[in-house]
């Protein structure tokens, strides 16, 4: 481990903070930020400042949320800090820390770590997970890397991380990928290189309404009608995870052309885990070919759980059009 200086430990809730109550019959977000750097070796824990952001659970957060979390990140930053961990939930994340990582503009390591079980069940990986992510924070190895999420005895990229359990400890991958790099001991070991896309400049606060809407056989008619009738115009975005290569319903047509109309963006995207949309010439109704020429756009190999955050992000910093297209796809 190197000797390098401050680190941030951020907390930002999850199951990692939580204790069980026994008067309240069930695990409360009741371990102190002191509590756990007392997890730490006492050289390490020395090197520790705190910041005690949240206790909130994970389906409590937001978009606008998160992107205060940020702001309060890079003042870690300015305020010295040479690593930051952030201790969140693991129902989201994937997401927290994507939307970290399109603004970090920062060299200094930005770890995210969560915990499968909270600290006081047998087997917990809590307290082995946050020593790992104070580890990589400090590690010259991850200078640079942009942000990453310690799990599992691995460090993945933000922009790939995904949960696929949500009950075993090895609940995330890099699917068609695998982890930047693997822990022996305390020393971090690359595993492969990894490039970052580049980092959004300008306004660090997304769009508050951007949706998500995903494809089934039938179905989700009738949530576009809603999201394309709001007389309110309140929405300001919408990403659909479509069939296949990323067709949707011929019936869904005349709605989007209503939201184009209105000048909100819509993105096709894929429902498929490690698909990419793709425009191949068919000319059905509903194909993707058909909505690029309607004024849809691409979402590329973006999740669409990714694709609303970065849409959202990218609107927030002003972008339009072939401007957004471009980052949007923009790897």
């Amino acid at each position: 481990m190197s000797s390098r200086g401050k680190i941030a430990l951020v907390i930002a809730g999850g199951q990692i903070g939580m204790r069980f109550n026994e008067q309240m019959n069930s695990w409360q977000p009741t371990i102190t930020p002191e509590e756990m750097l007392e997890w730490l070796p006492e050289e390490t824990a020395k090197k520790i400042f705190v910041v005690d952001w949240s206790h909130q659970p994970s389906s409590h957060y937001s978009i606008r949320m998160t992107a205060d979390l940020v702001q309060v990140l890079s003042k870690t930053v300015v305020d010295g800090a040479d690593g930051i961990v952030v201790t969140c939930g693991t129902d989201t994340l994937e997401e927290m820390a994507y939307l970290a990582d399109l603004y970090w503009a920062y060299p200094q390591p930005l770890i995210f770590t969560a915990s499968i079980y909270p600290f006081d069940i047998p087997g917990s990986d809590a307290q082995l997970n946050l020593m790992q992510a104070i580890s990589a924070s400090i590690s010259r190895e991850c200078w640079g890397l942009g942000v990453l999420a310690c799990v599992q005895e691995l460090l993945f990229a933000a922009s790939e991380i995904s949960e696929i359990s949500s009950q075993r400890r090895d609940a995330f991958a890099a699917p068609g990928r695998g982890p930047l790099a693997q822990f022996i001991g305390e020393k971090v070991d690359i595993l492969r290189q990894h490039k970052r896309a580049k980092v959004l400049e300008g306004s660090m606060m997304p769009t508050r309404d951007v949706e998500l809407l995903s494809v089934s056989l039938g179905g989700g008619e009738r949530l576009l009608e809603m999201l394309s009738s709001d007389e309110k115009r309140e929405l300001d975005g919408l990403v659909i995870a479509g069939f296949g290569n990323g067709h949707v319903p011929p019936s869904w047509i005349p709605r989007i052309k209503k939201l184009l109309k209105d000048d909100i963006p819509v993105v096709i995207t894929t429902r498929c885990p490690e698909g990419h949309t793709r425009e191949i010439p068919y000319s059905f109704e509903g194909s993707m070919t058909r909505l690029m020429e309607m004024g849809v756009m691409e979402g590329g190999s973006l999740r669409p759980i990714q694709a609303r955050l970065k849409l959202a992000a990218g609107l927030g910093a002003g972008l339009r059009r072939a401007d957004l297209q471009q980052y949007l796809l923009d790897k």
